[in-house]
């Protein structure tokens, strides 16, 4: 029965996140009319399953450091508890990181269990997500400088030409590198306790449900809410989350494509001298973050004390 209960829970996250996290990948090329929403969706939808079948395997090292007692009954707790946070983010229609949510009920499973944590690997962890987002931010406006002043040198349409295909590749990169961290993240946590190949079947399946039925609320907020987007920024923020994310993942590291995403894209409105960024919907998503890292944190404490 439990077994059962993963395998549902399974692909109900996976078809929450990949909706909840479409944006992230293929709302720039969506939003700003390089392809159509079902030809970005379907792009996102293959990244995803390619990162997942490729890479998805470099997170177990992590989940292992986070989650030492991989029992059934833990994995299963685990998964509730994130799909039951990611559904009300859904539900607001902010763009939600799975690697803080799950991390975080993970480790109050486990400081709650009394099990022996890697402290070291979770300092590690902490210490990426916030050096990540700071570089992202500032890597983002000194990129974003620097293409103002060359790109007047190139004539108009091949440069328009070029960030076209560019942010196209981006994005397939992104949902690529999402799949491979992300869904990866969580197959990692059922290594072991279900059938990898019906494992895999779950993730495909979940994969398609999402990102066609669970994507439109995010996409408004992405591609409308925080920064009118434009070729450049939108270039420059994918290739950032892209590269970060890749680097996590290497490092077996659960790491946010929202995240880095949100804040190249701020560091992108930062570069602009009228300041084009919209705050609230920065607070709104930041505030999502450690609020929602608190509680899942606090209900898997609670949760294992009282089960």
């Amino acid at each position: 029965m439990i077994l059962l209960l993963i395998y549902i829970l399974s692909f109900l996250l996976v078809a929450v996140v990949s909706g909840n996290n479409l944006p992230v990948c293929c709302g720039p090329i969506i939003s700003s009319g390089i392809v159509g929403k079902k030809t970005g969706i379907a792009m996102a939808i293959l990244g995803y399953a390619a990162g997942y079948l490729i890479e998805g395997q470099l997170l177990r090292t992590g989940l292992l450091a986070l989650m030492p007692v991989h029992s059934a009954y833990m994995v299963a707790l685990s998964l509730a508890v994130t799909l039951v946070i990611f559904i009300i983010a859904h539900l607001l229609r902010v763009p939600h990181s799975l690697s803080v949510t799950f991390t975080a009920v993970i480790l109050g499973l486990g400081y709650g269990f009394g099990s022996a944590i890697n402290g070291a690997f979770v300092t590690d962890v902490l210490v990426f997500w916030i050096i990540s987002a700071l570089f992202a931010g500032v890597a983002t406006i000194a990129i974003m400088r620097l293409a103002f002043k060359t790109l007047p040198k190139v004539r108009v349409w091949v440069a328009v030409s070029r960030m076209k295909l560019l942010l196209i590749i981006a994005s397939f990169f992104s949902a690529f590198v999402l799949g491979a961290n992300t869904i990866g993240f969580v197959f990692a946590s059922t290594s072991g306790i279900i059938n990898p190949l019906y494992g895999a079947l779950i993730a495909i399946v979940a994969i398609i449900s999402g990102s066609v039925l669970l994507s439109s609320g995010e996409l408004k907020r992405m591609g409308n809410e925080i920064l009118p987007l434009r070729y450049l920024n939108a270039l420059v923020s994918q290739a950032m989350s892209v590269a970060i994310v890749q680097v996590a993942t290497m490092f077996s590291i659960p790491a946010s494509n929202t995240q880095t995403f949100t804040a190249s894209l701020y560091g992108a409105g930062l570069s602009y001298k009228t300041r084009l960024l919209r705050k609230r919907p920065a607070i709104t998503i930041i505030a999502a973050w450690i609020s929602t890292a608190l509680v899942s944190f606090a209900l898997g404490f609670l949760l294992i004390k009282l089960f």
